[in-house]
């Protein structure tokens, strides 16, 4: 009985203190809401429609949302990629002080500011942002990051420590100005039902080429180099092939490569061409070529393979090198017998066009 009591005491106790670090954090929470320059926040992240960022290395981005469809754009060029806007646009909603900077460390933080931060502008309709951001380096326990507040109604006079509810770590580095690291990654890019066709092209060897199209009610046709139709005994496999051709992505714009080397592989003949068409109409188009291994990879029994085993190099419809996983590219490049045809097609040159509709 006497334990139980015991037990009993110690959860009062417990939860009284519980209680009062809740109640003076909430008292810290409102005191700080209520300094001038602590409003970080963004309340509505729909109503935003532009975010600059620029550097003090004199780079700089600008996003914008478009009138239709889902991707932002990176400086009226190119479609930004989507998993870095909305990771931008919950920072902006979900972001709150965690305290002022103390007064000794002022100075330095704000030396580190001026030289090596970031200038983030965010606009929700209008000429002129509605909140700037001055985004510093990240504090010494990496849970914080020093940022300065501006809005229209002026530039806070001092630097707070910022961090976003529900994360652990420092913001700065969400906010990059390269234009490269901005730019969707997708390849081929078709939500939902809008993939028509699909068709894949090997051109060395034993070169094979066909093409997969679905109808308004979902069944495929394949057909061979020559357009011929073709029977195929895996309808449940077949399918997953073509659905694996809806949402295709890069690696890396950055190909590694001098420009000369480009210019020779924008020149040289692939090893495989891949095509995607949507039933708007719109056809996408990647030329993969092999990455020589020079001896660096080994198979499972030590032997030596021709090709690199991690990546791929690519050449866009826009003529752009980039670099690809074989992670994500081996799948979509598997020959005929792989596919479970119970005959295979005779055997195509490399100069064979591609199968027709």
């Amino acid at each position: 009985m006497h334990a139980n009591l015991r037990i009993l005491y110690v959860l009062i106790v417990l939860t009284a203190l519980t209680g009062g670090v809740w109640w003076f954090t909430m008292e810290d929470k409102g005191a700080l809401a209520s300094i001038e320059g602590t409003d970080f926040a963004i309340a509505d992240t729909s109503a935003v429609d532009k975010i600059f960022i620029a550097d003090m290395d004199g780079q700089s981005v600008t996003l914008t949302r478009p009138a239709n469809g889902r991707l932002w754009d990176v400086n009226g060029r190119f479609k930004a990629r989507e998993d870095a806007v909305d990771l931008l646009l919950k920072t902006f909603l979900r972001t709150t002080v965690q305290g002022p900077v103390a007064a000794a460390a002022q100075p330095n933080v704000i030396r580190l500011l001026a030289a090596r931060g970031k200038k983030v502008e965010v606009y929700q309709g209008g000429d002129h942002p509605v909140k700037t951001w001055y985004v510093g380096t990240a504090t010494p326990s990496h849970t914080g990051t020093y940022m300065v507040l501006e809005t229209p109604e002026g530039r806070g006079e001092q630097p707070f420590v910022v961090h976003m509810e529900g994360f652990t770590g420092y913001l700065s580095t969400r906010f990059f100005t390269s234009e490269r690291d901005w730019r969707f990654t997708g390849i081929f890019n078709f939500p939902k039902r809008s993939l028509k066709r699909i068709a894949v092209r090997q051109l060395e060897g034993a070169s094979f080429a066909y093409s997969l199209e679905t109808d308004r009610e979902g069944s495929l046709l394949m057909k061979d180099w020559a357009g011929e139709p073709l029977a195929y005994l895996d309808t449940a496999g077949m399918r997953a092939h073509f659905l694996r051709f809806k949402k295709v992505h890069l690696e890396t714009y950055e190909s590694r490569l001098s420009a000369s080397v480009e210019d020779s592989l924008r020149q040289a003949n692939p090893a495989f061409e891949l095509q995607a068409t949507g039933w708007s109409g719109e056809t996408r188009r990647i030329l993969v070529h092999w990455i020589p291994s020079n001896g660096l990879a080994v198979d499972d029994a030590g032997n030596p393979m021709p090709h690199d085993m991690e990546q791929l190099y690519g050449v866009t419809d826009q003529g752009e090198v980039v670099l690809l996983q074989r992670f994500v590219f081996d799948p979509l490049i598997r020959p005929l017998e792989k596919l479970l045809l119970p005959v295979m097609p005779p055997v195509a040159s490399a100069g064979l066009p591609m199968p027709t509709n």
